[in-house]
């Protein structure tokens, strides 16, 4: 999927002071300001860390097995969400946003 049609990841930005955080929260981490606004950032980012799921809540038990990961984004945050495939996902991959379920990004690594 080229870049441009890649879906984004929703953070948070103070209006304040700028930071950047995956949020939900309702103040900066950083200068306590209650004004944070949502922003789409690119989606690409460098795979950290995962785990497979197989024993999820009720509402995400269609879902099993399932991967969740964290995702160190080039935009300066770090996010959690979900890895589509465990097939090369060995930590330091480079990964990029492949769809969206809510809040939820999906992740796949970079081919």
């Amino acid at each position: 999927m080229p870049a441009a049609e890649r879906p984004g990841v929703q953070i948070l930005r103070c209006q304040r002071c700028g930071t950047l955080d995956a949020g939900p929260r309702l103040l900066c981490p950083k200068c306590h300001a209650s004004a944070l606004d949502p922003q789409e950032v690119d989606g690409a980012g460098t795979l950290l860390s995962w785990t497979v799921i197989r024993r999820a809540p009720a509402r995400l038990k269609s879902l099993v097995p399932y991967a969740v990961c964290v995702v160190d984004l080039d935009a300066g945050v770090r996010v959690t969400g979900r890895l589509r495939s465990i097939e090369g996902g060995a930590c330091g991959t480079r990964v990029h946003c492949v769809a969206r379920e809510g809040a939820v990004a999906i992740f796949s690594a970079e081919v």
